[in-house]
């Protein structure tokens, strides 16, 4: 499936995190959020700050942030959660 950055994708979608493109502080501050890769978001709002939901909490990002966040995004018929677990 093709990726998306964080920023780009739509409200009430869902996807998993399959690579951040930062480093050191920026990367640090979305592990601390719970963003890291494998991890299952989806987008509550966008615009600046995007809205995301992780583990059920909402989380206020940063558009320069989210735009370093690249998903997988899960249609009816493909979960990109499944799938990465599949490939364990």
């Amino acid at each position: 499936m093709p990726e998306t950055r964080l920023d780009a994708l739509p409200p009430r979608q869902c996807a998993v995190v399959r690579r951040i493109e930062t480093g050191g502080d920026d990367v640090q501050r979305l592990k601390t959020l719970g963003i890291c890769v494998g991890r299952r978001l989806e987008v509550v709002r966008t615009g600046d700050p995007l809205v995301v939901r992780v583990f059920g909490s909402r989380l206020g990002l940063s558009a320069s942030l989210a735009s370093r966040v690249w998903l997988e995004v899960c249609t009816p018929d493909h979960c990109a959660m499944r799938e990465a677990h599949e490939h364990e």
